[in-house]
């Protein structure tokens, strides 16, 4: 009916602006679940941008599971334990949608249609769960061929890979002197991995990263020593603080969530708070950190600067997102790179563009290039294991 029409309208505006209110999301969503309003959705849509793609398709959200999320709690806890406000929550999902319908939301370029055969015949998959564990005596247990259940022991602590896919420490006889073991274990490209250290501190591990840590956290600290980027859950001990040691740099806590980014191709390392309280010292510079605050530091000076950030945009690799925010080419391609296992080459000048939106770490590489191509200067060109980029002269 024209009047429920008129109204869906009105409500998609106020959502896509972000100013919705939680009573009308959900009103909202009752219409646009029903498959016989989903032509005023499309019509809306195409309204809305006039950035697409021809095979960008709006039914592909799935939107029961987009509500759900949304609207069981006005804050409600992540899988991560992050407290995400319902106003956040929307900008994410108001981005997904225009992302799934639109293809990529690039806001400062007008999109033009370029040739996709190069990108699709040569299609790359995504990354996925995999890692491999390297024991105290030198012998390697590749995770993600591995199964469930216990994998072995070292001194006081069972290793159990567990029904969720990761791995988790257990020790199973906490009285007399504890044999502590050293362990490693390592992302390749393309990979990603969670793991449960002895104290029930949890860490995620992005692609290319590594994070080595004792089998039993014994004496006064608990240390570990990470390379790449991981981003930690660290369990309360007051007795026992947490240590994250990367090169000259080390973050110390007591129980808190941070991210650690310490990539060597990257410009600087960067620490990044989400809840609690760390120190980090880079050489013979300290800083104290709040929730909300990046740490941008690099080996070859004492130099530690403080800046506030988006913490979502941080962690979005460990929830399965590109949250691209005015990145450039290369900051994009570097990502690439790691999470689809290519190697990148740029053939003339680096187009400079800027991107923004939200893209799922699922979808194949072909797919991410094209919703990249969209920016109107870029082309990509996928060679066996390497993607060439290379700027469109008009």
């Amino acid at each position: 009916m024209p009047e429920n029409n008129n109204r869906i309208n009105n409500l998609l505006e106020q959502y896509i602006n972000k100013s919705i209110s939680e009573a009308d999301f959900i009103e909202l969503f009752d219409y646009i679940k029903k498959d016989e309003n989903k032509q005023v959705f499309d019509d809306f849509m195409k309204k809305a941008d006039k950035i697409g793609l021809p095979d960008a398709d709006v039914h592909h959200v799935d939107w029961e599971h987009m509500y759900s999320n949304i609207v069981s709690d006005n804050k409600k806890k992540s899988k991560s334990g992050l407290i995400i406000s319902f106003a956040k929550k929307l900008t994410i999902a108001a981005s997904l949608i225009l992302v799934s319908y639109l293809g990529f939301k690039v806001f400062n370029k007008p999109a033009e249609e370029h040739s996709v055969e190069k990108i699709t015949k040569r299609d790359l998959l995504p990354g996925s769960d995999k890692a491999i564990l390297k024991l105290a005596d030198g012998s390697e247990i590749v995770l993600n061929d591995a199964h469930n259940g216990v994998l072995t022991k070292q001194g006081q602590s069972n290793i159990n890979k567990n029904d969720e896919g990761f791995i988790e420490y257990n020790e199973i006889n906490t009285n007399g002197e504890k044999t502590v073991y050293v362990n490693t274990l390592s992302t390749p490209r393309g990979g990603q991995y969670r793991l449960m250290l002895p104290d029930k501190s949890l860490v995620w591990l992005n692609a290319e990263s590594s994070i080595t840590f004792p089998s039993a956290f014994v004496g006064n600290q608990r240390k570990v020593t990470v390379t790449g980027e991981a981003y930690f859950e660290v369990a309360k001990d007051k007795t026992k603080p947490f240590i994250v040691q990367s090169g000259g740099a080390s973050v110390e806590v007591l129980g808190t969530h941070f991210n650690v980014n310490v990539y060597p191709n990257e410009e600087n390392a960067a620490v990044t708070l989400l809840e609690g309280s760390i120190k980090l010292s880079n050489h013979n510079t300290s800083k104290i950190l709040v929730p909300g605050q990046q740490a941008l530091f690099n080996s070859e000076s004492n130099n530690i600067t403080l800046n506030n950030v988006d913490i979502d945009n941080v962690v979005d690799w460990k929830n399965g997102l590109f949250i691209f925010e005015d990145a450039s080419v290369t900051e994009v391609m570097r990502q690439i790179e790691r999470w689809y296992n290519v190697d990148v080459k740029y053939t003339g000048n680096i187009p400079k563009i800027k991107f923004n939106g939200v893209v799922s770490r699922n979808n194949n590489v072909s797919k991410l290039l094209k919703l990249l191509q969209a920016a109107g200067n870029i082309e990509f060109d996928i060679k066996n294991k390497t993607i060439e980029v290379k700027q469109i002269n008009k």
